[in-house]
């Protein structure tokens, strides 16, 4: 079969096809396209087109693109066709990608549709159901090449031979005992290269990664990152070989947190992919509350702030010329500290948090240090008063010093009371590196102005 992306011509092509509903030619067509290529059209047509292609499209077909359809889209599929097709379709998928489908549905649905699967696919999707989404239960395939270590090389080639097309994949061999538990693993290579009389369990590399059912979907990504593996088995409690996650799933699973920290650092507080295509209510209902917390803040709270010293401003209006300065800078480091140390708790790069919170001091220091003394030459410049240059260079140096702890310290609390650290990377962030600086600033001002003014 050959794969072309689908580039205009192309696509003028499948919509004119579409609108003349030559279906048969329309299939024979798409059948060329590489799946995610075809996702990409199918989820750039009109609602109506849409429905039509999915439903005119035959079972087979359709399976080898619908998992790269967005999750609605899958779920409206399902639930446009009779439960009988829909099962039909399913049983053209892989067993973690069956899962997940049916995980969209409702209840009523899900119900109607795994009646019309055969009994095995019924009781192997409700097993992958069981498991929480996000864990390698839920990311796991069922199909998984398990060998006994009893069996001779020459036998496992023959198996392998006769059943690979009912796997999803064979780039490891795993070896299991009688009670099927995980007991060694080697690669295709290895097998082929191995004596043929010659018995698994002596050929077999017996230290095998793995990882539990219950293990949270970024930690498993980690792992498979980390040892360069093309999958990885899952056992339970018992060590019993359940299921694999494979490279693909893996790389799903960084694209989701991925979008989903991003979300979290620029304050919707949801994966910034939903928000691309969404109902614009939708959008407003995932971003205003945040920037009411920078209102909030930077608004009422600020502005409170303000009032407090308005003598002090009052006195020397020049003070207020360097307060979107310090604000701006002290809200930077602390949003630039608070980035990488997110990051760092994310990959498991950073271990000790208060050693990193001492190196961070070091660097905060360093960075507010010199940009102190560059803004207050600046306004004595501008200014004239060396008392006015000697509160903003302070000023200046004590927000970015501060901004430096609160971006570790901030996120490092939430991480503590189990919350997403990401969320302290957006508006929350910046917020109280605002009032902060604010109020490290006029309050200099007055102490400072006392004494030299």
């Amino acid at each position: 079969m050959i794969f072309i992306a689908v580039d205009e011509a192309t696509e003028r092509r499948l919509q004119w096809l579409i609108e003349e509903r030559e279906w048969e030619e329309l299939e024979q067509e798409i059948a060329k396209l590489h799946p995610y290529d075809l996702s990409e059209f199918v989820q750039s047509l009109k609602d109506e087109q849409r429905r039509q292609v999915l439903t005119r499209l035959s079972p087979k077909l359709v399976a080898q693109f619908l998992p790269e359809l967005r999750d609605e889209i899958q779920a409206e599929l399902l639930e446009l066709l009779p439960p009988r097709a829909a099962a039909e379709l399913l049983l053209h998928l892989q067993p973690d990608e069956r899962a997940d489908v049916l995980s969209l549905l409702s209840p009523e649905v899900r119900q109607a549709v795994m009646q019309y699967m055969p009994e095995t696919l019924r009781r192997e999707a409700r097993a992958l159901l069981r498991h929480p989404s996000d864990s390698a239960g839920g990311l796991m395939t069922t199909r998984v090449l398990a060998l006994p270590k009893d069996m001779t090389v020459e036998e496992a080639v023959r198996f392998i031979r006769q059943h690979a097309g009912e796997y999803e994949t064979i780039y490891y061999l795993y070896v299991v005992d009688e009670n099927g538990k995980l007991v060694g693993v080697l690669s295709l290579r290895e097998l082929v290269l191995a004596p043929g009389k010659r018995k698994l369990g002596e050929v077999m590399n017996p230290d095998v990664i793995a990882v539990p059912l219950e293990m949270d979907q970024e930690e498993v990504a980690k792992i498979v990152a980390d040892y360069d593996l093309a999958a990885v088995p899952v056992i339970d409690r018992e060590g019993k070989l359940v299921g694999i996650v494979t490279v693909d799933d893996v790389v799903d699973v960084i694209e989701e947190e991925i979008v989903e920290d991003m979300g979290q650092i620029a304050g919707t507080g949801v994966g910034v992919d939903r928000l691309i295509e969404a109902p614009a209510i939708e959008v407003v209902k995932a971003r205003l509350p945040w920037l009411l917390v920078a209102l909030l803040g930077d608004g009422l709270v600020a502005a409170s702030i303000l009032k407090r010293f308005e003598e002090t401003l009052a006195s020397v209006v020049a003070l207020s010329l360097f307060v979107p300065a310090i604000m701006t800078m002290g809200g930077n480091v602390g949003l630039q500290t608070s980035t990488i140390f997110i990051r760092g708790l994310a990959t498991r790069e950073i271990s000790d948090r208060l050693r990193y919170l001492m190196r961070e001091i070091k660097i905060g220091i360093t960075m507010a240090l010199l940009a102190g003394l560059a803004v207050a030459v600046f306004a004595q410049l501008l200014v004239g008063k060396p008392v006015i240059g000697l509160i903003v260079g302070i000023a200046m140096f004590s927000a970015m010093s501060l901004a430096s702890v609160m971006g570790v310290v901030i996120p490092w609390i939430f991480e503590k009371l189990n919350i997403d650290p990401a969320i302290a990377s957006g508006p929350f962030m910046t917020t109280t590196q605002d009032i902060t600086g604010l109020v490290v600033y006029f309050t200099l001002a007055s102490v400072l102005l006392q004494q030299f003014g």
